[in-house]
Order: C-alpha cells, then structure tokens, then sequence
C-alpha cells in the first residue's frame, strides 16, 4: 500500500493538523511495517520541531502552490481545514484510488471517498445525501490518540484532588496566535481558592513570556508553573484535576487519560465537535472566547474546588468511553477497502 498525508499547520491556525497526522501515520507503521507512507506539511519552517524522531519520510512546504503531486497512491489523506486550489485538487482526485479526510472541519468534505471523525455529529453540510459513494465513520471509537498520552491512574487522581491547591491544567494549543493564554492567566490569578495553575507553553507559542512573568510577579494566592512542553505534555498534566482547553484534539485525549476539562470555542457551529463530550459528562462547555464567558470561569472553578466529588466521578466516566483502537479501526477500513476493489 502507498500512502500519503497532506496536512496544514501553523501558529495561525494551530498545530493539531499535523500532531494527529504523525500519530496516524507512525500507527499505521507499527501495524505494517512495510506501508509505503509520506508526508507533506503545509506550514512553517519551525514545525521540523514537531516531527523530531519522525519514522517516515516528511517535507515541509511555503504553501498549496508548492505542492507536487507525480506518484499515483492508493490513497491521498487530508488533514486540514481548506484546500483552495482547484486544479490541483482535480489532479489530486486522479492520483489516487481514495481520498480520506481525517479532519471533522474541511471545505471538501463532500469530495471525499471517506471520511473518518472522532464523534458522531457532523457538520450540518454534511450527510451521504452530499455524495452517495461516500463513507463516513465517525464516532468516538475513531479518535486519533497520541502515544504520549497516558490514562491516568485512578489512585493518583484522587491523591491530586486531596491536593490544598487545586492543580489545574491550561493549555491553549501548540500555537495560541490570539495569546488566550495570558488571557486566561490574567482572570485565573483572581481566582478565590487556592489553586496551581499549570501553564502549557507549546512549540509555536511565539509571544514574550516576560508578559506572562510579569502576571505571575503580582500573583500572591496562587502556584503558577509555565512549562513549554509538547511530547512530555501529558506528563506534566497528569499532575492536574481540571484542564481548561480551546477545543481541539486535545479535549479527546483528556477524556481517553481521564482528565475532566472546561472548553472554549471560537464559533457557534463548532460546538459539535465537543458536544458528544458535554453530553457524556466528561467535559464542561464554557462557551465561545468572550470576555463574560471566560470572567465566569473563576466561579466555576470555585465551586469545583467544594464539590471535588463531582469531578471524581467524571474522571470515572472517562475512563471507559475512548480506546486506544482507533487508529487500528481506520487502518483496518482503508486496508479492506482498498482490498475490495
């Protein structure tokens, strides 16, 4: 089997695209060694950074314009959120048996063989009406889960919520352009219970941290620990009750370790990305980026920091609900498939 994985990532438009296509891909390997698999990240330079160590073939390119397509693939995925070049799309539709997005927000959605989702809602313009060949497997037994990320034990996450200061967990993406991180850091310090405050500064984080020391040096009720991480994330937040997210596919992964998160979205029509999440009492919704929205976090956190039994039995609830078989379930699709020709 020949593949490839086309992604974009960015500071702008963060760096999700490209961590869930590594993950998919270095677990495509594992599963077959011999997977004749590459791929093309459209982005910035700086995102060499995040595929250190990578066991596959990776390019990195300026933009879709620079994109060359010359081999014939069994299958072309997609990660990303547009593709705006037209004739290179068409020519792409001709280099390969499939086209597999693997991305829930993507402009051609409807041009796709296959598409595979972490949740069972779609997007409102989709359906198989859209196109009557097309496969949609979309669930939460789909999601694309790191191998960094780790369950956490259910004796360390009752030890941390007996903790006086309630550790709480803040990471606002890889690449965070709007700095909604000293956003939250400057509401969360005026929090009224004790609380340590783990701040994730990931790789594209391009934003001065004297800023963020600055808040930090008139803080005086609280922990506050900025850590730049990004593959020993989730050593870091395996210490936390709570973690305060911006959507994403982190907000899977919580659930998959067992870590209960309040999320934050830009638009309206994201919301059902999240919303199978909210349902199963595994994530609180904040709301859209708003000033009143995120002043009302402090409350929320205050009353948790009384009722710490209710985040107990959502670490319980999440312990179940996301396996680690994804990535072979959709390996395992796109092999029959492929087969079935």
């Amino acid at each position: 089997m020949n593949y490839i994985f086309i992604c974009k990532a960015s500071t702008e438009i963060g760096l999700g695209h490209l961590i869930r296509s590594r993950t998919l891909i270095e677990g495509f390997l594992k599963i077959d060694p011999y997977l004749i698999a590459e791929m093309i990240i459209i982005g910035n330079s700086f995102l060499k950074n995040l595929l250190r160590d990578a066991s596959f073939k990776w390019t990195i390119i300026n933009s879709e314009e620079e994109l060359i397509i010359n081999n014939i693939y069994d299958i072309i995925y997609f990660d990303m959120q547009s593709f705006l070049n037209e004739a290179l799309f068409i020519h792409m539709r001709k280099s390969a048996k499939f086209l597999v997005s693997i991305s829930p927000l993507f402009n051609r959605q409807k041009q796709m063989d296959f598409i595979f989702s972490r949740t069972k809602y779609l997007h409102p313009d989709i359906s198989l009406e859209t196109n009557v060949n097309m496969s949609i497997y979309s669930g939460l037994e789909y999601s694309i889960i790191q191998n960094n990320c780790h369950k956490i034990n259910a004796g360390v996450y009752e030890e941390n919520l007996k903790s006086s200061y309630f550790p709480v967990g803040v990471s606002m993406g890889g690449g965070d352009a709007a700095n909604k991180t000293l956003m939250f850091l400057k509401i969360l310090k005026q929090c009224a219970v004790p609380a340590t405050f783990w701040i994730i500064l990931g790789e594209g984080y391009t934003h001065s941290y004297d800023s963020l020391i600055k808040e930090i040096k008139h803080n005086t009720k609280h922990e506050i620990i900025l850590v730049n991480a990004s593959i020993s994330m989730w050593n870091v937040l395996k210490n936390c009750i709570l973690l305060i997210l911006p959507g994403g596919i982190t907000c899977y992964e919580a659930v998959y370790a067992g870590l209960p998160s309040i999320i934050f979205l830009e638009e309206d029509d994201q919301y059902f990305l999240v919303k199978e999440l909210v349902e199963n009492n595994v994530s609180f919704y904040g709301g859209l980026f708003t000033e009143s929205n995120i002043a009302k976090l402090n409350d929320d956190i205050e009353k948790l920091f009384h009722n710490r039994s209710q985040l107990l039995e959502m670490h319980v609830r999440c312990k179940n609900l996301i396996s680690s078989n994804g990535i072979e379930r959709i390996f395992n699709i796109c092999k029959s498939s492929l087969a079935s020709l």
